[in-house]
């Protein structure tokens, strides 16, 4: 599948128009557009044009980053993929800034936003948060999305992130043997302090794999991509709710961004995408 404009990760050009033509072109998969649903019900608010584009950018995030485990959050890669969601907002946030022709910097800044989109979208369905009982956001800060360092603790839930090779006196324990989803429950023993451990799911084509092995899952294991595993329906429907209540907080994050690198014209610029102002999230009490 081709777009009418570049989409790779360097040297990203294109035009709002060409972004919303080519939107057609691509779904996650037949029959169920997680992320285009996700997008759209998240950000209603947004003139159609924009919507369109932003769903496109996000949804070409598959093919574009197919092999890069950050992108998806994918291989218990959480510092990578906290740090592709940070980079590409950066990327949006300087897009809008003074120097760049409208329309291009307002196409470069939907592009950007949108990868960062997918990424926070697919953490929900590709880790163990909602069998784990996360109920809440992953962050609600309006500042950089957070560092997601290995073995740090995650504020809003206490999870700690299992990335790459276990500290010492640790143990991580999961029982691999225990139906869905008491097998998901991973947990990190140190000394004497127990927590539940945050871990994702491993993608074998993906360079890369920082899940350590007493504790790994494949993709298939864990994934809430479908509706239609029917052993999982109803932690597919918490995944995509808080996939949604991301993506609304995103657009928070992604205007007080704006409103520190550029003032009031960067969330000016911000409002030009907005179609329904009464409708967009009210950011001061995110």
């Amino acid at each position: 599948m081709g777009l009418a404009l570049t989409l790779g990760c360097a040297g990203e050009t294109g035009t709002v128009e060409a972004l919303e033509e080519s939107a057609h072109e691509f779904s996650t998969a037949p029959g169920e557009p997680n992320h285009e649903e996700i997008t759209s019900t998240a950000l209603a608010f947004l003139k159609p044009a924009v919507l369109k584009a932003l769903i496109a950018g996000n949804v070409s995030t598959d093919p574009t980053f197919l092999l890069l485990n950050a992108a998806h959050f994918d291989d218990c890669n959480f510092s990578g993929g906290a740090a592709f969601v940070a980079e590409y907002q950066a990327k949006a946030v300087k897009a809008l800034g003074p120097g760049i022709a409208l329309l291009d910097g307002d196409a470069l800044a939907m592009l950007a936003f949108s990868r960062s989109l997918h990424a926070v979208q697919d953490f929900y369905a590709h880790t163990n948060w909602v069998e784990l009982g996360g109920d809440v956001l992953v962050d609600q800060s309006l500042t950089a999305f957070p560092v997601l360092a290995p073995y740090s603790s995650v504020p809003s839930t206490g999870f700690l992130v299992v990335q790459g090779d276990k500290p010492k006196q640790t143990a991580l324990v999961r029982d691999a043997d225990a139906p869905y989803p008491e097998y998901a429950i991973v947990t990190v023993r140190h000394r004497r302090t127990t927590a539940y451990g945050l871990v994702s799911g491993t993608v074998h084509y993906e360079p890369g794999d920082d899940c350590p092995a007493p504790v790994a899952m494949t993709h298939d294991e864990l994934s809430k991509d479908k509706s239609s595993l029917s052993d999982r329906t109803a932690q597919h429907e918490a995944a995509k709710s808080l996939a949604i209540q991301q993506t609304r907080h995103e657009w928070c994050r992604l205007n007080q961004l704006a409103h520190d690198a550029w003032g009031d014209a960067g969330t000016a610029r911000l409002a030009a995408w907005v179609a329904d102002p009464s409708a967009a999230p009210d950011c001061t009490t995110e």
